[in-house]
């Protein structure tokens, strides 16, 4: 199930503070923090200082 929050203005598929996960392609098994969206994309942080930003559709939500 799938909930769309609307933050400005957006829809936004994953929630600010929830936690991600990265392409497996180029990060495979590193988790992130959404910390905001906009029309460039998600911005994730991860690794502590770093933060990037990813598509929508690159990501997927983290399940323990």
């Amino acid at each position: 199930m799938i909930y769309f929050i609307y933050y400005k203005g957006v829809k936004m598929k994953y929630k600010i503070g929830q936690l991600v996960n990265l392409p497996e392609t180029r990060y495979k098994g590193i988790i992130g923090t959404v910390i905001a969206e906009n029309k460039a994309g998600i911005l994730v942080r991860f690794n502590g200082s770093q933060q990037l930003y990813f598509k929508e559709e690159e990501l997927k939500a983290y399940k323990k």
